[in-house]
């Protein structure tokens, strides 16, 4: 990512790179092969978009979800910065914080489909 996207944090990249990443996504599930996306789908919103384009392809979302505390998340990220593979970008633990607050876990219902 850091290679494209340079620290990690430019989002008209970032979005470019997503897009991308859709459109190859809409091409395998139209040949009938599964596919996985790990984009952090951060909103109910976001999550609806992406289910309403995997059924509109004949395709059927399952969301898979860890919900893991900010204390091993932070330890994690730590450990991460420690040892940064080439093209990584480094993350403050401030934007650990600032993703958490942004995120909206998803319902039981989200769960269940």
């Amino acid at each position: 990512m850091a290679r494209i996207v340079g620290n990690g944090y430019d989002e008209e990249r970032r979005t470019i790179i997503e897009t991308i990443q859709l459109e190859i996504a809409e091409q395998a599930l139209r040949l009938g092969v599964d596919v996985i996306l790990e984009n952090g789908f951060w909103t109910r919103k976001e999550r609806d978009r992406y289910r309403a384009m995997a059924k509109a392809l004949g395709a059927k979302a399952k969301l898979y979800f860890l919900d893991v505390p900010r204390d091993e998340l932070l330890r994690r990220l730590k450990r991460r910065n420690e040892r940064l593979p080439p093209d990584t970008f480094h993350v403050q633990e401030s934007d650990l914080d600032r993703w958490i607050s942004q995120f909206e876990a998803p319902t039981a219902e989200e769960l269940e489909t």
